[in-house]
C-alpha cells in the first residue's frame, strides 16, 4: 500500500518525484539549531544597539511602552505563525503558507512579496556590519565611513556568508549562535555595571512617562516592529529539521518570550542610564550606546567587544536571512515559479547552492551600486532596512489572512484560529499602513515603489516561464513511500 510521509509539503501535486533529485538533507537539524537559526535572523545586539535607540529618540521616556505594544502585536502574529507551522513543514516558510492559503496563483503574490522582504534584508545587514567593521578599524584605517572601504568590506563579508551558507545549515547556526550569545553576554555585562556604579535601578522619569507624548510613540511604531522581525526564520528549515511540526514552534516560542523580556528590561537599562548622561549614544552619527557606556565606566576593552560583537550580530542576521531567502527561492523553483535548475541542491552538500549563489551576489551587488552613484552609507543602509520591512510585514499579513483559509479547507477551523487571523491581520494592515503614511521624504517615499517593482519583475518571471512552459517543477525526493 501507498502511505503518504508524516511531513506536509507544499509541492505540487503535478510534481513528478524521485528518490535521486538532488534535494535537501532530509532530518539532522536539532532544536538548538532551529532555536540558533531564529536567533540569527533576530540579531538582539545589532537590535539593540541600533533599533532601540532610535526609538529611545523617538518615544523617550516611553520606550518601554512602546516596546511592550510592539511585542504584544508580535505575539499575535507568531501565534498564526506557528499554527501553520504545527501543521506544515517545507523550506518555503511563508511563501509555503500563503501557497496553502490561497492557491498557486494568490500564493504567488505572497511568495514574492516575502522572498524579496528577506531577501532586502541580506544587504542591509551586510552593509551594517561593515560600518561598525569600518568604525573599528578606522584609527588605523583612517576616516571613519569611508565609502570604498565600506563597499569592499560589504563584499567581503557577503563572500563570507555564501562560503558559511553553502557549506551547510549546521555551520550557519553554531556560528550564529555562538556570535549572539557572545555579543549579548557583553552587553549585559556592562548594563549590570552601569546600573549597579549609577544606582539607576529605580528611575521615576520612565515609570510616571515623563515627557511622553502620542505622536512620540506613533512615529516610533514602525521602526519598532523590526525588533522582531524574520523570527519566523526557522519554518525554512522544515525538511532538514528533526521532528519539524514540533520542533520549530518550540524554537521559536523559546526565542521569542524570553527575548521580549530581555528587550524590555535592557531598553529600561539604557534609557534609565541617558536620563543619568551616563551614555551619549553616538559617535560621528554611528549608534554606539554600549561602546558609550563602555567608555563612560572606564573599561574601554568590552566597549571594543561590543562594537565588534554588534558587527558580527548584523553579520549573522544577513547569513540567517540568505539561509531563509535561498530556501524559499528553492522551495519556490521546485513549485515552478522560478527556474527549475534553483530547485535543485548541491549533490554532496545538499544545500540550495543556485539560489545561495544567485541571492548572494545581488545581496553584494545592491548597496556596493547605490555606494557607487552616490549615496552615502546611512541612507543606503536606511533604504535597504525599509524595503525589508514592508516585504516581511506583507508576508506576514499575507500569512495570516491564508490561516483561516487553509484550516476551513482541511475542516479544522477553529473560533480561536478566526480571532487570532483577525487581531494579526488588522493589526499588520495598520503597521504596513503607517509605514508608507504620511508621505516621508524623498529618497524614502520611493521605497513602496520600488518594492512593488521588484514584486512585478519577480511576477513577470514566473509568468513567463510558465507561459512558455520551461517551468516544469524540479525533481525532488520526499514522495509517497511505498511499504
Amino acid at each position: 500500500m501507498s502511505v503518504q510521509p508524516a511531513m506536509d509539503t507544499a509541492t505540487s501535486s503535478g510534481s513528478s518525484q524521485s528518490a535521486t533529485a538532488p534535494g535537501l538533507r532530509r532530518s539532522g537539524v536539532s532544536l538548538l539549531e532551529n532555536f540558533a537559526q531564529t536567533l540569527g535572523v533576530l540579531s538582539p545586539a545589532g537590535t539593540l544597539s541600533i533599533i532601540v535607540p532610535l526609538l529611545i529618540v523617538s518615544a523617550g521616556n516611553g520606550t518601554w511602552l512602546l516596546l511592550f505594544g510592539t511585542l504584544s502585536i508580535f505575539l499575535i502574529v507568531m501565534l498564526s505563525v506557528l499554527r501553520f507551522a504545527s501543521l506544515h513543514a517545507s523550506a518555503g516558510s511563508l511563501a509555503a503558507f500563503a501557497r496553502l492559503g490561497f492557491g498557486r496563483r494568490g500564493g504567488l503574490w505572497g511568495g514574492w512579496v516575502y522572498l524579496l522582504g528577506i531577501s532586502y534584508c541580506i544587504p542591509s545587514a551586510l552593509l551594517g556590519s561593515a560600518i561598525y567593521l569600518d568604525y573599528l578599524l578606522s584609527p588605523w584605517l583612517g576616516a571613519w565611513n569611508s565609502g570604498i572601504r565600506v563597499g569592499s568590506l560589504t563584499a567581503l563579508l557577503g563572500l563570507a556568508a555564501w562560503a558559511a551558507a553553502f557549506r551547510g545549515v549546521k555551520l550557519s547556526t553554531h556560528l550564529m549562535l555562538i556570535i549572539e550569545a557572545t555579543s549579548l553576554a557583553v552587553m549585559s555585562i556592562l548594563m549590570v555595571i552601569g546600573m549597579s556604579r549609577t544606582h539607576a535601578w529605580v528611575d521615576h522619569a520612565q515609570m510616571s512617562l515623563s515627557g511622553v507624548h502620542f505622536s512620540g510613540l506613533q512615529g516610533g511604531l514602525v521602526v519598532a516592529f523590526m525588533l522582531m522581525a524574520g523570527f519566523e526564520g526557522a519554518t525554512s528549515l522544515g525538511e532538514e529539521s528533526d521532528n519539524p511540526k514540533s520542533a520549530i514552534p518550540r524554537a521559536i516560542f523559546g526565542c521569542m518570550l524570553p527575548l521580549s523580556v530581555f528587550y524590555l528590561v535592557a531598553t529600561y537599562c539604557l534609557v534609565a542610564l541617558g536620563n543619568r548622561g551616563v551614555i551619549g549614544g553616538q559617535s560621528s552619527g554611528l549608534t554606539v550606546p554600549f561602546d558609550a557606556l563602555a567608555q563612560a565606566l572606564r573599561i574601554p576593552g568590552l566597549g571594543i567587544f561590543s562594537t565588534l560583537g554588534v558587527a558580527l550580530s548584523y553579520f549573522a542576521c544577513a547569513l540567517g536571512c540568505l539561509t531563509v531567502a535561498a530556501r524559499v527561492l528553492f522551495s519556490m523553483a521546485r513549485e515552478g515559479e522560478f527556474w527549475p535548475s534553483f530547485g535543485r541542491a548541491h549533490i554532496r552538500l545538499a544545500t540550495p547552492d543556485r539560489a545561495i549563489a544567485l541571492i548572494s551576489l545581488a545581496s553584494i551587488a545592491s548597496p556596493s551600486g547605490m555606494i557607487a552613484f552616490g549615496e552615502d552609507t546611512g541612507t543606503t543602509f536606511n533604504l535597504l532596512v525599509q524595503l525589508g520591512s514592508i516585504g516581511i510585514i506583507g508576508g506576514y499579513l499575507f500569512s495570516a489572512v491564508a490561516l483561516p483559509l487553509y484550516l476551513h479547507r482541511r475542516q479544522e477551523l477553529r473560533r480561536s484560529d478566526l480571532l487570532v487571523a483577525l487581531i494579526a491581520s488588522g493589526l499588520l494592515i495598520v503597521v504596513l499602513f503607517l509605514s508608507v503614511y504620511p508621505t516621508p521624504p524623498r529618497p524614502y517615499s520611493y521605497v513602496i515603489y520600488a518594492f512593488l517593482a521588484s514584486v512585478l519583475v519577480g511576477m513577470t518571471i514566473s509568468v513567463c516561464l510558465r507561459a512558455i512552459g520551461s517551468a516544469q517543477p524540479a525533481e525532488s525526493p520526499g514522495g509517497p513511500v511505498t511499504l
